[in-house]
């Protein structure tokens, strides 16, 4: 039988009794790789840095890849071509997933790694991109309190993802036509005057005690804020159309 190439153990993982609701129960947790070498999930992440730079497997050295390797032209952390991509079949508990490219996942994992105080951010992104009203006012909350958060406010408000284009919160929020993460993005981190809000922006602010600075320097103003191909949200507004588009006509963006 397989075992794990980085800790040799089988190529299963014991559920939290907690979640399963059966103590020792355990699942599948078999990731293999092209060269044909099997890992856990947690244990090939866990060597994201390496794997992502070399594209090689941690335990054989074969060039893991389907495409050719070349300079990527948006990410200078990794050298791997974005059109790469690395095939693997990984078996867990909801079952066969064929074809599963896991080059993105290492990517991330292997900036984060090296980027420890962006995870917060990257977390924020992928809340707004879901809609996650309240998830996004969780982790606003906690950055203050988390020790592990090492970003004020502010600057997890305007930060921008290299692994996505340059993107931010606002951006992503307009891309994925999430209207209400719009609007909270730009309570917090925008001098957009009280008055062109929505009524129902407005209420919902009084009702959770959203705070608004007093003053938004233009260069932590979110709506000025560009992606790495210089468009800002009022861009993607514009190019979204619909109501979308009269958001950016409608002197939000000015």
């Amino acid at each position: 039988m397989a075992t794990c190439k980085s800790c040799s153990d089988p190529l299963t993982l014991t559920l939290d009794p907690e979640e399963s609701g059966d103590e020792g129960q355990t699942v599948p947790d078999d990731l293999l790789l092209p060269c044909s070498c099997h890992f856990h999930w947690q244990c090939l992440l866990d060597q994201a840095s390496t794997v992502a730079l070399s594209l090689t497997c941690p335990s054989c050295n074969t060039y893991l890849p389907s495409t050719p390797p070349g300079p990527s032209s948006t990410n200078s952390f990794l050298s791997n071509n974005v059109q790469s991509q690395i095939l693997t079949t990984y078996t867990n508990e909801g079952g066969v997933q064929p074809d599963l490219d896991i080059l993105p996942v290492l990517t991330e994992e292997a900036f984060l790694l090296s980027h420890p105080e962006a995870r917060p951010a990257r977390a924020m992104h992928t809340l707004a991109s879901e809609g996650d009203f309240q998830g996004i006012m969780e982790l606003l909350a906690d950055v203050d309190a988390d020790e592990d958060i090492d970003m004020s406010l502010v600057q997890l408000l305007g930060w921008t993802d290299p692994l996505n284009g340059g993107k931010s919160a606002l951006h992503v929020a307009v891309e994925s036509q999430q209207e209400e993460v719009f609007w909270l993005l730009l309570w917090l981190g925008s001098a957009i005057k009280t008055d062109f809000f929505p009524e129902q922006v407005l209420g919902v602010a009084e009702t959770m005690g959203l705070p608004r600075r007093g003053t938004v320097p233009a260069e932590e103003d979110l709506r000025y804020i560009k992606d790495a191909e210089g468009r800002t949200a009022g861009d993607y507004c514009a190019q979204a159309g619909g109501q979308w588009a009269r958001f950016a006509e409608g002197g939000l963006f000015n």
